[in-house]
């Protein structure tokens, strides 16, 4: 009697927390197809005229579809470039740090611990302190300030996965080669790359769906349109709240999913 009623505890759980995590989203797809300009429920009738409507010319932002806001477009190949970059660069930081790491080397244990503070530390607070350390060395924000600001937050969750993931036996097949006389460029070339490929792949996808949604961070760094996720929250503070907002939304979140999916395939992946 106990132990069932601890697996229907357990099962009511479960279900709020999916609740609570999917509902918000499910009613923002639904509400992106919401005829009408109010955002209230009950729903008199579904359309697409948010995503793609053609605009007469003088409406708000806010009542202009998302596929003819040249705004949301900008913000869109801002997304993108900044995500990929972020993406790229993660690959390579994560990789380096995570087979460096391996080895017993002085400050081994502090250096991993600093990393992890990336996603520790408040984004308010990183956010704040960029816009200190700019301010006082007189630069600029640009496209790069983007990059490195979410760079902060996406290495320390590729370097924690993949660090987990390493085969364990990684160093012996590096060292069965060194013995053989292979140079450290072929080792990590024949050997270590094709042992970690997957993991290298996943924390790459992994920053760009990361750094494709990040708002607070971001936000401190970026001027003009900025990102997507900026553009629409900076729009929704001074323009009227319209189901195209959550068209926009849906169309953020689309691409996180897919990215979500990516990863749980590549992670499914094992080397041969």
């Amino acid at each position: 009697m106990y132990m069932k009623l601890r697996e229907i505890i357990a099962r009511l759980y479960l279900a709020f927390m999916m609740a609570f995590i999917w509902l918000p989203i499910a009613f923002m797809i639904l509400l992106s197809f919401k005829t009408g300009g109010n955002v209230s429920f009950p729903i008199e009738g579904f359309t697409l005229d948010w995503y793609g409507a053609k605009p007469k010319g003088y409406e708000y932002i806010s009542y202009v579809s998302v596929l003819y806001d040249s705004a949301f477009w900008e913000a869109l190949q801002n997304s993108a470039l900044v995500s990929a970059a972020v993406g790229a660069i993660t690959c390579l930081i994560v990789t380096a740090t995570a087979l460096a790491l391996r080895h017993r080397v002085v400050g081994r244990d502090v250096l991993f611990y600093l990393i992890l503070l990336g996603f520790i530390v408040p984004g308010v607070s990183l956010g704040l302190g960029h816009v200190l350390m700019y301010k006082q060395l007189d630069l600029e924000f640009t496209f790069w300030s983007a990059v490195a600001v979410d760079l902060v937050f996406t290495v320390p969750f590729g370097l924690v996965l993949m660090m987990a993931r390493f085969d364990p036996d990684l160093m012996l097949y590096e060292q069965a080669a060194s013995v053989l006389r292979s140079s450290p460029s072929s080792v990590f070339r024949r050997v270590t790359m094709p042992l970690i490929k997957w993991e290298i792949l996943t924390a790459g996808v992994l920053g760009f769906v990361l750094s494709w949604s990040e708002l607070v961070r971001t936000s401190f760094v970026m001027k003009g349109t900025g990102v997507l996720a900026t553009y629409i929250f900076n729009q929704m503070q001074i323009n009227p709240v319209t189901p195209k907002w959550y068209a926009a939304g849906t169309i953020i979140a689309s691409v996180s999913f897919v990215g979500l999916i990516l990863v749980g395939y590549i992670m499914s992946r094992t080397a041969k």
